[in-house]
């Protein structure tokens, strides 16, 4: 091939080699240019072709609720008062605490085991809140009392555990990824999931969802996991 090279390169003039040479490299350039992207980029490279998940959330939920909404939003009466009993006040608070997990409004029934929180320091009482026939138990620790003599106000010190469960409902995975991604996504999924589902908290759901990034100067999607948190629905980027 070298020897093929020479003996054409021969024949011609210095001028006319170097205008052939010239030529050569510009057609190397065009041939670069066609498989790579410029600078600028104005020819991007396609996104890489990614499984779509099956369900488009293309709306805001209307009903959903958060740590951060209304009591009345939630469906929930004024707190108890100050001077109701601790298990009114429990109570009230796993009630508050199961809505916003679930994240969406419903009748929550509670109970504590034996009928109210045992008022001893060193005691645990299991506390239930039942959200559409699933039960979720709290562990309320208390962790001291003092006080509670005639004319001596009882003070009590304490601490609400989670339960290992929560509820899972598809409204609000939906209704969160909507409201976290909109605005810069141009496209939101997530896979199939049941109406609701009874899941362990703070572990991968195995459920996923995605959103076509729009913010860079090629979209690109993003896959999340779902885990359940005592907040409600969180995502958390795969890698």
């Amino acid at each position: 091939m070298i020897r093929v090279i020479r003996r054409y390169f021969e024949g011609l003039s210095r001028f006319e080699a170097a205008f052939v040479v010239a030529v050569v490299c510009l057609a190397a350039v065009g041939i670069g240019r066609a498989f790579w992207p410029s600078p600028d980029g104005a020819t991007p490279r396609p996104t890489a072709t990614v499984k779509k998940l099956p369900v488009v959330i293309g709306s805001p939920e209307p009903t959903l609720i958060d740590s951060q909404g209304e009591r009345s939003d939630m469906g929930l009466p004024p707190p108890p008062a100050s001077d109701a009993s601790l298990t009114e006040k429990v109570l009230d608070e796993i009630r508050e605490k199961a809505l916003v997990m679930a994240g969406i409004p419903a009748q929550v029934g509670t109970r504590c085991e034996g009928g109210g929180v045992t008022v001893k320091k060193g005691e645990w009482t299991p506390c239930t809140a039942t959200y559409r026939g699933v039960e979720l138990v709290w562990e309320v620790f208390i962790e001291d009392v003092t006080g509670g003599g005639a004319g001596i106000v009882q003070l009590i010190d304490y601490q609400l555990f989670p339960p290992d469960s929560g509820v899972l409902l598809a409204k609000t995975v939906h209704g969160r990824f909507w409201a976290q991604h909109h605005e810069d996504a141009k496209e939101l999924r997530c896979d199939r999931m049941p109406h609701l589902k009874k899941v362990a908290l703070g572990k991968d759901t195995g459920y996923r969802c995605q959103y076509l990034d729009a913010t860079g100067d090629t979209p690109r999607w993003v896959n999340k996991k779902v885990f359940l948190e005592e907040v409600g629905p969180v995502f958390r980027e795969t890698w």
